[in-house]
């Protein structure tokens, strides 16, 4: 499909949105293009589903600018609910009603065009793998089944583009895989999605360019594998018996970019080739120290989030 004369699918501009004295999304910008999936990473109240809100028009802005596929959410409300879709954070579904009562129940609230429903109820449960499951109640489906119902329901009227607010909550692992291909497959048919995560599995294998949101505002945007090339660095973890007590007294000649200590007790040193020092690293430990377990790896997104914030994301 060629995207080259298509508007921009979300273009966010200096928004902002206070809740009293409280910043909750601080003069933030995105661009999101045609066909892309693009993720808001961040923890639980950095300010994703409030920016996700103000973007879809149920949450007013008090700054900035906001379109839509060219158009304004907030005085072209009804033009950009018809392009959009929306899946919640929370599975709102009716758990007594089958899975095709759902989406027909959805259908005759909010689908202007009732012509060819029955076949695009049907095409939507076989493409989201629910079709031989359609007459049994909602409450027997797993936490995967669930979501992957919103999604059928938030495609039913054909949008160019889906908001998904933590595609994953309360999915199990491979449901997560399972939900992460459906995703990717209505991108390939066309669509835009926006998500918005505190998984950093999900970020990376799923989104084709990341904002990482910290306290409502973007400390960095790139794609997934770029953001830990950025880094340029390599970490090593460390856990003695007991904790070292001065690191960087004792490292202090070897070129340590930076040192920080886990809650679990692992020490975290951020160096630009770890191969060069891995012997002298245990050779200092060793003298005084015992050494647990020491591991180098490439920078994680978790990393990523660390180096630009000052904490992990499960502390933030």
């Amino acid at each position: 499909m060629d995207k080259s004369n298509q508007p921009t699918a979300v273009s966010v501009e200096g928004v902002s949105r206070m809740f009293g004295d409280l910043s909750a999304v601080d003069f933030l910008s995105l661009q999101v293009p045609p066909g892309e999936i693009f993720g808001l990473l961040g923890p639980n109240g950095a300010g994703k589903s409030t920016l996700i809100h103000m973007i879809i028009g149920i949450l007013p802005r008090n700054a900035g600018l906001i379109q839509v596929l060219g158009l304004d959410p907030e005085t072209d409300r009804r033009e950009v609910r018809k392009l959009i879709g929306f899946v919640p954070q929370h599975t709102n579904v009716y758990l007594d009603l089958s899975a095709i009562e759902n989406l027909w129940h959805h259908a005759a609230l909010y689908c202007e065009n009732l012509t060819d429903m029955a076949e695009k109820i049907k095409n939507q449960l076989q493409r989201m793998n629910l079709w031989e499951r359609r007459k049994d109640p909602v409450r027997t489906f797993s936490g995967g089944m669930k979501r992957r119902l919103v999604l059928a329901r938030a495609l039913l009227h054909d949008p160019q583009v889906i908001f998904f607010d933590e595609p994953t909550l309360g999915v199990d692992v491979q449901g997560r895989h399972v939900l992460w291909e459906h995703i990717k497959a209505q991108q390939d048919r066309g669509k835009t999605f926006l998500i918005t995560t505190n998984d950093m599995n999900e970020a990376d294998r799923l989104c084709d360019r990341l904002m990482i949101i910290d306290r409502g505002k973007s400390v960095a945007v790139d794609t997934p594998e770029a953001l830990k090339s950025d880094l340029g660095r390599d970490i090593v973890t460390i856990r003695t018996q007991p904790d070292i007590e001065a690191p960087e007294t004792l490292f202090s000649d070897l070129g340590i970019q930076s040192i920080s200590r886990s809650k679990n007790g692992f020490l975290r040193l951020e160096v630009l080739t770890a191969e060069e020092i891995a012997g002298e690293l245990v050779k200092r430990v060793g003298a005084s120290y015992q050494l647990e377990t020491m591991r180098i790896a490439r920078p994680t997104l978790d990393d990523v989030f660390l180096h630009h914030t000052g904490r992990e994301l499960r502390e933030a």
